[in-house]
């Protein structure tokens, strides 16, 4: 039978949830996007970019403002 320990380390082998592997990662709103501290500084251009009714990811707005940065939309 394991023991406590070893019942622990066990545990701590599982990973995270890895997005990349399909797995869904929350997405907001673009009205809550906006609201958000994380974007507090971005957004007059998320405003712009972002459509009503949409649900959007972090990693989808960061890469949204890092194309638009560049020079597209």
């Amino acid at each position: 039978m394991a023991t406590k320990n070893e019942s622990i380390k066990e545990k701590s082998k599982t990973s995270p949830i890895d997005v990349s592997k399909g797995l869904d990662a929350p997405e907001f709103t673009k009205e809550q996007i906006v609201k958000s501290n994380k974007y507090m500084a971005r957004r007059d251009a998320l405003n712009a970019l972002l459509d009503d009714g949409k649900t959007y990811s972090f990693t989808e707005v960061d890469e949204i403002l890092k194309k638009f940065d560049k020079g597209g939309k």
